[in-house]
């Protein structure tokens, strides 16, 4: 029987084909994965032992419950450029930012989130001024802490996309220290502002300021959450595309994001139409998203009133709060007293999420359906409350006379 031949020997393992990419490949690997994972890389040869130090655009951020002593050693290691850097710390560890805020400075940290565990009873955590030498910031988020004065020259950050404010108080400058910090960032698009504290909350005890808001800012998303007295003092310099406002001194405010062109809405449950006073037209508004409620002529009016500043209102989305119970029947009949010209003239969609069928909630749908002459379609989604079933309201819906003859309508 004729001899076999040998089989040839088994190829390297894979490890060498892999450590044989260059240096700049290998970074880019290692670049793709989570921090912890890129750090373990490490214990896979001599040759990717310090690998990850230099992986550029290594997201350095930490879960809940991590140790902050691993984020000194990080950041000691690492020597690129911080691309994102996020912590969450604790009461006992919030010291530990003052030395990490230089450093991700030093390094041109790109985005940074750091949330201090703390409300604002307890002392509050004092950041550090160092903060505003982080020169690259495109993104800044910043939770439960106290910002200083800034230095002269320093107030904003020139590259700043996003800011993120939330339970950070301004004890020094109070609420222009704020307007000097967005004045300052003049790429800014996203600001994000909840629950804020200034000198003059406290100062003053009147909830009415003298001061209203002059605001202009030019494609900037402006989402205000609270009910600090001192919002609607607020000054900007620039034209706003997008707001969302909540629980804020309303015909202030709305007055002066009367530039907007995007705005979502949660209205206030008053015994009063909270628009009475409203008077600027919102001549940029295309889309309202609207958190609300049909059980009070208050709310209804209120609704109306906002409908009728914005003349070139092309979408309308309700959000249906189904907390409170109808007080009084506001019939089509009452809501056609409202009427003026161009109300809900260029309206092309309305939707209504998570109805009751209601009584005015139906009669509001008649409404704008019997008005709305370019109105190309609606919708309803009803909640689990509502009496009827999405074929029996359609059907309901489908009865109402219709001002546009293309209107399409659908309910599930």
């Amino acid at each position: 029987m004729p001899r076999r031949k040998p089989r040839p020997p088994s190829p390297p393992p894979s490890e060498a084909t892999v450590s044989s990419l260059p240096p700049e490949i290998l970074e880019k690997v290692v670049s793709l994965l989570p921090l912890r994972d890129a750090v373990r890389t490490s214990a896979v040869s001599r040759a990717w032992r310090r690998l990850w130090e230099s992986a550029p655009c290594l997201v350095l951020e930490w879960k809940y419950d991590a140790d902050p002593a691993v984020v000194d050693a990080v950041l000691a290691r690492y020597s690129r450029p911080v691309y994102s850097f996020r912590f969450h710390l604790s009461a006992a560890s919030f010291s530990r930012a003052d030395g990490w805020v230089p450093l991700l400075a030093g390094k041109g940290v790109q985005a940074l989130h750091l949330h201090f565990e703390q409300f604002r009873d307890i002392e509050p955590h004092d950041m550090d001024v160092s903060i505003f030498s982080c020169r690259e910031l495109t993104c800044l988020d910043l939770k439960g802490c106290d910002i200083p004065a800034a230095p002269p020259g320093l107030a904003g950050f020139p590259n700043l996309t996003k800011l993120y404010l939330w339970g950070v108080g301004f004890p020094e400058t109070g609420v222009r220290g704020l307007e000097a910090l967005i004045a300052e960032s003049p790429l800014l698009e996203v600001l994000w502002l909840t629950d804020l504290w200034f000198p003059e909350d406290e100062d003053d005890d009147d909830y009415e300021h003298e001061e209203w808001v002059s605001v202009y800012v030019q494609s900037m998303t402006v989402i205000m959450v609270g009910n600090s007295r001192s919002f609607h003092q607020l000054r900007m310099s620039r034209s706003v595309s997008a707001a969302t406002v909540l629980t804020v001194t309303f015909v202030d405010l709305l007055t002066a994001l009367a530039p907007v062109r995007k705005l979502d809405l949660h209205m206030p449950l008053r015994e009063s139409n909270a628009m009475e006073g409203l008077s600027r037209s919102f001549e940029n508004l295309k889309s309202i998203s609207l958190h609300t409620d049909f059980c009070m002529l208050s709310t209804i009016l209120s609704t109306i009133c906002l409908l009728r500043n914005a003349p070139n209102l092309e979408e309308l989305f309700f959000q249906i709060w189904h907390d409170n119970l109808q007080q009084v029947e506001v019939g089509v009949n009452i809501l056609s007293e409202q009427w003026t010209d161009g109300l809900l003239g260029n309206l092309k969609s309305v939707s209504m999420d998570l109805a009751t069928c209601q009584p005015n909630e139906m009669h509001f749908i008649e409404f704008v359906i019997s008005k709305a002459r370019q109105l190309q379609k609606f919708d309803v989604t009803v909640n689990e409350y509502c009496p009827k079933s999405n074929e029996e309201l359609l059907v309901e819906i489908l009865k109402y006379r219709r001002a546009s003859p293309q209107a399409k309508g659908d309910a599930w």
